[in-house]
């Protein structure tokens, strides 16, 4: 699995011409007050942050996208568009009684205005330590 796993990223870095900085399982929910959500990659590149969906996944109880919806149940945002990350502050009982997985958010200029991005993955991943890490200088997190 190993080497398959080597191939994918590979090939993902030729294909797109970017460099994987960081990347995790996690989803996207496409209609954020809606059940909507897609399971799939995050990945952070060295020139933009993207949701991949994966028709794969390893949970059983996750249902599929339909083929005529998975291309829209991905996205790619330049990192130059984003405007702002927004990191859920976790106390100590939104640790033990919250979401296992909090929900997090990139928003980024559009050709409409700015779009929010609800996405979650693991807090503790080393994607979400990457997105907070190499935040453009004076951009905000909140």
């Amino acid at each position: 699995m190993g080497d398959e796993a080597t191939e994918f990223w590979s090939a993902f870095e030729k294909e797109t011409g970017e460099k994987v900085e960081a990347r995790g399982e996690g989803s996207w929910f496409r209609v954020p007050k809606s059940g909507v959500v897609h399971e799939g990659l995050l990945i952070l590149t060295n020139k933009s942050f993207r949701f991949k969906y994966v028709t794969d996944t390893l949970r059983p109880y996750v249902t599929t996208v339909a083929p005529e919806f998975e291309d829209r149940s991905e996205f790619t945002i330049a990192r130059d568009d984003i405007v702002a990350v927004n990191v859920p502050k976790r106390g100590f009982f939104a640790r033990l009684f919250g979401r296992a997985f909090p929900r997090y958010s990139v928003v980024a200029r559009s050709e409409s205005g700015e779009k929010t991005y609800v996405f979650s993955a693991d807090p503790s991943s080393a994607f979400i330590a990457a997105l907070t890490k190499t935040w453009p200088e004076g951009n905000s997190i909140h």
